[in-house]
């Protein structure tokens, strides 16, 4: 169904695929990318970003790589864990790969004196290296906690060698006790929580003009329904508005009100607090003037 076309849309603007173009600059997104871009900047160590699912910890991530890339000081890379079980080996060479080792031997000795010497080109160049990790709660072995603490005891007198930026969930503070000499290493910590009633808006609103749409799609009672069902949770607030879009589309509607949303928010199983189902009745009685 092309909604796009209806809603005078340049792309969709609702996707869940991460794309840099939407990043939407919220007043703690700023706060965080200013505190873990200062840990990149001094070479603290380790910086740690938390959130709940949804609450938009992968956007930040890119969002930080691509400052980091745009300034020339930086050899930086992103890692994405995608599973918890892979071994030391595997986690040292695939550093190697992302700082421009080709080959590492075999031998995990032998892997990290690579590493550091690599690192040490890098430095002597006047570059800074710093590895983003996504999904970072992935990071639960004692062993690959260790090669961590390893590589961010690598200095020379007047530098540390290596910076790591973990996103994740909660659950990263939880693995990172496990180490107390590496959550000591631990410089910024930040927990990403749920847009506010306001951000949620702008959130929506800044996502449709980089689309390409000028005029305002959503009524004020639709966008209530959707800080409620969302609860500020960038990824939730996604899923109703393509699904709002498609409805409206399909009735032909050219301005998204709040039984639209509802309707949404139904078909999606989700479900409000007591408060919430009030505000709702109200948001409906408004947008009919019952």
């Amino acid at each position: 169904m092309d909604y796009e076309r209806f809603f005078q849309l340049e792309t969709d603007p609702f996707s869940n695929v991460p794309d840099s173009r939407f990043y939407y600059d919220s007043p703690q997104h700023s706060d965080a990318v200013t505190r873990l871009a200062h840990v990149a900047e001094r070479m603290r160590g380790l910086g740690v970003l938390t959130g709940e699912v949804g609450a938009g910890k992968t956007m930040l991530a890119r969002r930080l790589l691509e400052i980091l890339r745009e300034d020339g000081r930086f050899e930086t890379a992103l890692l994405v864990l995608t599973h918890a079980e892979f071994s030391p080996a595997w986690f040292l060479r695939r550093l190697g790969s992302l700082i421009g080792i080709r080959e590492l031997p075999e031998d995990k000795t032998q892997m990290a004196s690579g590493l550091a010497r690599r690192l040490m080109e890098i430095h002597a160049e006047g570059r800074k290296t710093v590895i983003l990790i996504d999904e970072a709660n992935m990071l639960r072995s004692p062993a690959i906690l260790e090669e961590m603490r390893g590589l961010l005891n690598l200095e020379l007198s007047d530098a540390r060698l290596i910076t790591f930026i973990l996103f994740g969930m909660t659950e990263v503070e939880h693995n990172l006790a496990q180490d107390t000499s590496l959550n000591q290493r631990v410089a910024v910590k930040y927990h990403l929580g749920p847009l506010d009633e306001a951000s949620t808006k702008e959130y929506v609103q800044h996502r449709l003009v980089i689309a390409g749409r000028q005029e305002e799609l959503f009524t004020e009672t639709a966008y209530e329904l959707i800080v409620q069902y969302s609860q500020g949770r960038p990824r939730l607030v996604n899923a109703i508005c393509d699904n709002a879009l498609v409805e409206a589309c399909l009735l032909a509607k050219e301005v998204i009100d709040a039984s639209v949303v509802q309707t949404v928010a139904n078909s999606l199983g989700l479900e409000a607090t007591a408060d919430d189902e009030k505000q709702t009745e109200l948001n409906l009685s408004q947008e009919y003037n019952f």
